[in-house]
């Protein structure tokens, strides 16, 4: 719904703010010259309140706003643009009217119980927003702008308005507001070469002893029968195929396919020791790991030090659906303690506690840089490290 109530430009702010200024002047230095000013400026704005209303009764409800993405995700850096389709109808094209910069209206989306980035919004002005050129009634003109690329995030555009002024550019009517628009920025993935049994993770078994990915898992009869391989020890020996040790004598065994669920516990070290930087590489090395992960067939358990954690199967939308939880993650902010003059108060800091390893099924995969790999809690000592780039 569209507001109805006016609103003063920055022309307008400064020529309210200029009349009891030059009223004060012109009382004081006797000079009427002041007084002639600040009473012109009173009959500006209030022309300027009947003009603008004029105008915005003419083409409110004549005007309508489309907005178009050409896809909802997109990577840090890359460029992304926004189509704004703007219909006049009736008289409401003849009327001068002004698009606001949508730049001012996007906002990052935030989970949890952290308090939202404030908005951007500029009081509206005519010399920073797109004139709208004259339409005749049906036609349609396209505006196309840059959507926030430059961070990792979910960015929506919300209420981006159509606004009419009056001559001076001093009082401002909404006439119309378009509809929202949402997109989620993920970070590029680092690639780093991982080995094939790691990335295909353990067998989803509700045994919480860990185990090392690293060796050849050892495989019971069930499953498809997918061929014949050379005997590894730990290898059941009912498993095993006499013909061809009969013939080449060398121990080989029936080998099946593993039917069962595999996983990965991947952990992404988003401290505030490792800083923004290093934990949005860490991210971003975390994206190429999973995606690998999913490529393999195998679930991804994300988990992050500060509590996060999903779990996404691979399919069709599971790339994407892991995209979209990375770009959704929150970072820590590093606390910045006062400085005390003086005697310090009685209350002392809580401890620090050690980030907690969420229970999982199998060794996780620790993605952390260089400088939190000197720090890492006594909980991953058994975790398999992945330093990012």
């Amino acid at each position: 719904m569209v507001q109805r109530r006016p609103t003063l430009t920055t022309r307008g702010v400064i020529a309210l703010c200029a009349i009891p200024v030059s009223a004060a002047a012109g009382a004081l230095l006797g000079a009427e010259e002041f007084v002639l000013v600040s009473f012109a400026l009173v009959v500006l704005l209030a022309s300027g309140m009947v003009q603008s209303a004029s105008r915005a009764g003419r083409a409110r409800g004549n005007w309508r706003i489309e907005v178009g993405v050409a896809t909802s995700d997109a990577e840090v850096g890359s460029e992304l643009d926004v189509t704004v389709t703007l219909a006049a109808a009736g008289q409401g094209g003849a009327t001068p009217v002004w698009l606001e910069d949508p730049e001012h209206c996007w906002e990052r989306v935030h989970r949890g119980a952290r308090a939202p980035e404030p908005r951007r919004r500029r009081t509206p002005n005519p010399s920073t927003v797109l004139r709208i050129a004259h339409l005749e009634s049906g036609a349609t003109m396209e505006v196309r702008f840059s959507a926030p690329t430059e961070r990792r995030g979910v960015f929506t555009l919300r209420g981006m308005q159509l606004w009419c002024f009056d001559t001076f550019g001093l009082v401002a009517r909404p006439v119309a507001v378009g509809p929202s628009a949402t997109i989620t920025v993920h970070p590029v993935p680092l690639v780093v070469e991982l080995g094939e049994e790691l990335l295909r993770g353990e067998r989803d078994t509700e045994d919480g002893r860990p185990v090392t990915p690293l060796t050849h898992p050892r495989r019971d009869s069930f499953g498809d029968f997918s061929g014949i391989r050379a005997y590894v020890p730990g290898d059941r020996l009912r498993l095993l195929y006499w013909p061809a040790l009969a013939r080449s004598g060398e121990l080989m065994v029936r080998d099946f396919e593993d039917s069962g669920p595999h996983r990965v516990h991947v952990v992404a070290d988003v401290r505030a020791l490792i800083g923004e930087a290093g934990s949005e590489s860490v991210l971003a090395t975390v994206a190429a790991v999973g995606l690998q992960v999913l490529a393999q067939g195998s679930v991804v358990e994300l988990s992050t030090t500060a509590g996060e954690r999903v779990a996404i199967g691979p399919g069709p939308l599971g790339a994407i659906a892991l995209l979209r939880a990375i770009a959704s993650l929150e970072i820590p902010q590093a606390q910045v303690l006062p400085r005390w003059r003086g005697r310090r108060p009685a209350t002392a800091m809580p401890p620090k506690r050690e980030a907690e390893l969420p229970p999982t099924a199998g060794t996780p995969l620790v993605v952390t840089t260089a400088e939190g790999m000197r720090a890492l809690p006594g909980a991953y000592g058994f975790a398999h490290v992945v330093v990012a780039p």
